[in-house]
């Protein structure tokens, strides 16, 4: 597949040229740059990837070509910045139908299995992030959105448990996806107010949830795009553009009477009462989490526990090797969500394990990475219906707990005897 359009733009030539992989732009266009100011010999050196060109818009009535991209700063670096870029170009009126047609042509292939001008639903928490959430949106995120053609609802939350009534209440149909722009707080309150609708298993498949990073932790972005560009608003809002579904287990927790989805981790012991003890110094970012598992590690208490639960693999070796494996879950139908596993109040199932004991880390999650530089569950995976679970019982030492805590960056800690 190779097109191309030839264009005069005042004395200067503009040749286009798309091959199905990345959109080649030569000659002296007018650019527009929101964010830097480089030349138009750099910002067009390659082509601009399939991915990263976001529209071609031509109006018949100003005669106007306009090439709507992200250009990375630095070309050979898969991770780099990206730069919101508008290019420009006059267009003679005998070329206007040749220019129509080479717009819908690559808008239909840079689109393909997409939706395109996606309608969002974007919730933004205007403290997360140290109340840095609303401007990273208006400053990074929404010329973004707009340059697709996203059609934006906007709305700020007001209270803790405000994105639950607004997920509880929304209209699925009127949306395509929504989008948070916060830390995970925003994410799970969206989960539950969809999990609390009589149409919860439809309203989960049919309204994607887009993630903004907007917070200081962020894990469930960094899962998707890495450390680095799980921080990226830019990388995240062409994620939320370009991207296609996929299915992520939640889990079910119950207490008393009342029960909440998860989509994180679930822990006891040390790394609990490390969150619990470092609650006032969210601002440290993933500082935080360092101090605090490190305060804890060195107070040396151990923690009685008794758990009771299914396991699938326990052979870390097997679970290395069977990794990353092919399981996905089918789709469950529709209706509300109902557990699948015993309430509290009935007896224990017979292939369960009981855990009654001493320990130092009880720590479950549904995702790999925790916080930057936490690869705590290096083989769990987003849909295969099962929690991996990292557990260290009471009578191990200090210096074997500080050796996983130093592993835990690379995931090593999988390898320690002490981990089970």
């Amino acid at each position: 597949m190779l097109h191309s359009l030839k264009l005069a733009n005042g004395p200067n030539t503009v040749q286009l040229t798309y091959d199905g992989i990345g959109l080649r732009v030569e000659g002296g266009l007018d650019v527009e740059q929101k964010s830097s100011r480089r030349s138009l010999s750099d910002l067009t050196i390659v082509p601009i990837a399939k991915v990263n060109v976001l529209s071609l818009r031509f109006d018949n009535d100003t005669h106007l070509l306009q090439i709507h991209a992200l250009v990375p700063r630095q070309h050979a670096v898969p991770e780099s910045p990206l730069d919101l870029c508008i290019f420009r170009c006059s267009v003679d009126q005998a070329k206007t139908n040749e220019t129509e047609t080479f717009c819908q042509t690559v808008m239909e292939n840079i689109y393909e299995g997409i939706i395109t001008g996606r309608r969002l639903k974007v919730l933004v928490n205007p403290f997360s992030g140290q109340g840095h959430a609303k401007k990273i949106f208006k400053e990074k995120v929404a010329p973004v959105f707009e340059s697709a053609q996203c059609k934006v609802d906007y709305q700020e939350t007001e209270y803790q448990g405000h994105a639950v009534e607004i997920a509880k209440d929304l209209d699925i149909n009127a949306y395509d996806a929504i989008v948070t722009v916060s830390g995970d707080g925003i994410i799970h309150e969206v989960i539950n107010g969809f999990s609390q609708r009589s149409d919860a298993r439809t309203a989960l498949k049919k309204v994607p949830l887009g993630v903004i990073p907007g917070g200081t932790g962020n894990a469930l972005s960094i899962c998707m795009l890495g450390e680095k560009l799980g921080f990226d608003p830019i990388h995240t809002a062409r994620q939320v553009i370009k991207g296609k579904n996929m299915s992520f287990d939640l889990c079910s927790v119950a207490f008393d009477d009342h029960r909440y989805m998860s989509f994180l981790s679930h822990n006891y012991g040390i790394t609990s009462y490390a969150d619990l003890g470092t609650e006032n110094m969210r601002w440290m970012g993933d500082a935080r989490t360092i101090i605090g598992l490190l305060q804890q590690i060195f107070k040396g208490e151990n923690y009685k526990i008794e758990a009771a639960v299914q396991i699938v693999e326990a052979n870390k070796e097997k679970i290395k090797s069977n990794f990353p494996s092919e399981v996905q879950l089918p789709d469950t139908g529709n209706g509300p969500i109902q557990d699948t596993i015993p309430s509290l109040n009935e007896p224990v199932p017979d292939d369960w394990t009981i855990i009654k004991d001493d320990i130092s880390f009880f720590l479950t999650s549904k995702t790999p990475l925790l916080a930057r530089g936490m690869l705590s569950h290096p083989c769990a995976e987003p849909n295969d219906g099962l929690l991996d679970l990292l557990l260290v019982r009471g009578n191990h030492g200090l210096f074997s707990k500080l050796d996983i805590f130093t592993k835990v960056e690379t995931g090593h800690q999988i390898d320690s005897d002490a981990v089970s």
